[in-house]
Protein backbone atom coordinates (compact mmCIF):
# COMPACT_ATOMS: atom_id res chain seq x y z
CA UNK A 1 0.00 0.00 0.00
CA UNK A 2 2.88 2.35 0.80
CA UNK A 3 4.28 1.89 -2.71
CA UNK A 4 0.90 2.81 -4.23
CA UNK A 5 0.73 6.01 -2.17
CA UNK A 6 4.33 6.82 -3.07
CA UNK A 7 3.52 6.20 -6.76
CA UNK A 8 0.49 8.47 -6.65
CA UNK A 9 2.48 11.12 -4.81
CA UNK A 10 5.25 10.98 -7.45
CA UNK A 11 2.63 11.21 -10.19
CA UNK A 12 1.05 14.20 -8.41
CA UNK A 13 4.40 15.99 -8.14
CA UNK A 14 5.20 15.35 -11.80
CA UNK A 15 1.76 16.64 -12.81
CA UNK A 16 2.21 19.76 -10.71
CA UNK A 17 5.65 20.43 -12.24
CA UNK A 18 4.18 20.01 -15.71
CA UNK A 19 1.26 22.34 -14.89
CA UNK A 20 3.66 24.92 -13.42
CA UNK A 21 5.82 24.70 -16.54
CA UNK A 22 2.78 25.27 -18.79
CA UNK A 23 1.61 28.17 -16.63
CA UNK A 24 5.02 29.86 -16.73
CA UNK A 25 5.24 29.37 -20.49
CA UNK A 26 1.83 30.95 -21.03
CA UNK A 27 2.66 33.81 -18.70
CA UNK A 28 5.87 34.56 -20.61
CA UNK A 29 3.99 34.36 -23.90
CA UNK A 30 1.38 36.87 -22.72
CA UNK A 31 4.07 39.21 -21.41
CA UNK A 32 6.08 38.98 -24.64
CA UNK A 33 3.09 39.67 -26.89
CA UNK A 34 1.79 42.42 -24.64
CA UNK A 35 5.05 44.34 -24.72
CA UNK A 36 5.41 44.72 -28.45
CA UNK A 37 5.96 48.20 -29.79
CA UNK A 38 3.54 47.80 -32.70
CA UNK A 39 0.43 48.00 -30.54
CA UNK A 40 1.74 51.05 -28.74
CA UNK A 41 2.67 52.75 -32.02
CA UNK A 42 -0.72 52.08 -33.56
CA UNK A 43 -2.63 53.44 -30.61
CA UNK A 44 -0.29 56.39 -30.24
CA UNK A 45 -0.39 57.72 -33.85
CA UNK A 46 -3.80 59.37 -33.60
CA UNK A 47 -2.94 60.76 -30.16
CA UNK A 48 0.42 62.06 -31.43
CA UNK A 49 -1.22 63.80 -34.39
CA UNK A 50 -3.90 65.37 -32.18
CA UNK A 51 -1.37 66.45 -29.54
CA UNK A 52 0.86 68.06 -32.18
CA UNK A 53 -1.83 70.59 -33.13
CA UNK A 54 -1.08 69.83 -36.75
CA UNK A 55 -3.35 72.63 -38.02
CA UNK A 56 -0.38 74.95 -37.33
CA UNK A 57 1.19 73.50 -40.49
CA UNK A 58 -1.75 74.68 -42.60
CA UNK A 59 -0.88 78.28 -43.56
CA UNK A 60 -3.05 78.45 -46.66
CA UNK A 61 -5.53 76.23 -48.43
CA UNK A 62 -2.77 75.23 -50.89
CA UNK A 63 -0.71 73.69 -48.09
CA UNK A 64 -3.48 71.73 -46.41
CA UNK A 65 -3.33 68.22 -47.77
CA UNK A 66 -3.42 65.00 -45.83
CA UNK A 67 -1.27 62.07 -46.87
CA UNK A 68 -2.80 60.19 -49.76
CA UNK A 69 -2.48 56.50 -50.62
CA UNK A 70 -2.78 55.34 -54.21
CA UNK A 71 -3.48 51.62 -54.19
CA UNK A 72 -1.70 49.67 -56.93
CA UNK A 73 -1.36 45.95 -57.57
CA UNK A 74 2.02 45.58 -55.86
CA UNK A 75 1.43 47.88 -52.90
CA UNK A 76 0.97 51.63 -52.56
CA UNK A 77 2.23 55.04 -53.55
CA UNK A 78 1.95 57.32 -50.55
CA UNK A 79 1.97 61.03 -51.36
CA UNK A 80 2.81 63.57 -48.69
CA UNK A 81 2.69 67.30 -49.34
CA UNK A 82 5.54 69.42 -47.99
CA UNK A 83 5.99 73.08 -48.92
CA UNK A 84 3.31 72.79 -51.64
CA UNK A 85 5.23 69.96 -53.30
CA UNK A 86 3.92 66.42 -53.46
CA UNK A 87 6.43 63.71 -52.62
CA UNK A 88 5.41 60.16 -53.52
CA UNK A 89 7.01 57.05 -52.12
CA UNK A 90 6.42 53.43 -53.13
CA UNK A 91 5.48 51.43 -50.03
CA UNK A 92 4.85 47.70 -49.69
CA UNK A 93 1.77 46.32 -48.00
CA UNK A 94 3.87 45.09 -45.08
CA UNK A 95 5.51 48.49 -44.56
CA UNK A 96 2.45 50.78 -44.84
CA UNK A 97 1.69 51.01 -41.11
CA UNK A 98 5.29 51.70 -40.17
CA UNK A 99 5.66 54.26 -42.96
CA UNK A 100 2.59 56.22 -41.88
CA UNK A 101 3.65 56.06 -38.25
CA UNK A 102 7.11 57.43 -39.11
CA UNK A 103 5.82 60.46 -41.03
CA UNK A 104 6.57 63.81 -39.40
CA UNK A 105 3.66 65.59 -37.74
CA UNK A 106 3.85 68.32 -40.39
CA UNK A 107 2.57 65.73 -42.90
CA UNK A 108 -0.81 65.72 -41.10
CA UNK A 109 -2.08 69.36 -41.33
CA UNK A 110 -5.71 68.21 -41.45
CA UNK A 111 -5.30 65.94 -38.44
CA UNK A 112 -5.52 62.13 -38.41
CA UNK A 113 -7.06 61.89 -41.90
CA UNK A 114 -5.78 59.90 -44.87
CA UNK A 115 -7.10 59.67 -48.42
CA UNK A 116 -7.18 56.34 -50.26
CA UNK A 117 -7.75 55.86 -53.98
CA UNK A 118 -7.55 52.65 -56.03
CA UNK A 119 -5.56 52.90 -59.25
CA UNK A 120 -7.47 53.04 -62.54
CA UNK A 121 -4.58 51.37 -64.35
CA UNK A 122 -5.49 47.79 -63.45
CA UNK A 123 -4.63 44.36 -64.80
CA UNK A 124 -5.35 42.36 -61.63
CA UNK A 125 -8.45 43.84 -59.95
CA UNK A 126 -8.35 41.21 -57.19
CA UNK A 127 -4.87 42.41 -56.14
CA UNK A 128 -6.12 46.02 -56.08
CA UNK A 129 -9.13 45.05 -53.98
CA UNK A 130 -6.99 43.05 -51.55
CA UNK A 131 -4.53 45.94 -51.14
CA UNK A 132 -7.38 48.44 -50.83
CA UNK A 133 -9.00 46.43 -48.04
CA UNK A 134 -5.64 46.04 -46.29
CA UNK A 135 -4.85 49.76 -46.54
CA UNK A 136 -8.20 50.66 -45.01
CA UNK A 137 -7.71 48.11 -42.22
CA UNK A 138 -4.20 49.38 -41.45
CA UNK A 139 -5.23 53.04 -41.46
CA UNK A 140 -8.21 52.42 -39.21
CA UNK A 141 -6.07 50.36 -36.82
CA UNK A 142 -3.78 53.40 -36.59
CA UNK A 143 -6.77 55.53 -35.60
CA UNK A 144 -6.87 57.40 -38.90
CA UNK A 145 -10.06 58.60 -40.53
CA UNK A 146 -10.18 57.13 -44.04
CA UNK A 147 -11.51 59.25 -46.88
CA UNK A 148 -12.12 56.99 -49.87
CA UNK A 149 -11.79 58.57 -53.31
CA UNK A 150 -12.88 56.34 -56.22
CA UNK A 151 -10.64 56.11 -59.30
CA UNK A 152 -7.16 57.52 -59.54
Amino acid sequence: MFSQVAGWFAFYLASMRFALHILCTLLLLFIATGCTKKTQEKVALRARINAARTSQYCHSSNECFSPHILVVEKGYFVTVFTANRPQSTAVSTEALGGYLTALPMSAWPLGPVVGITPSDDVIDWKAIQKNLDEAQRICRSLGLEVQFHPGG
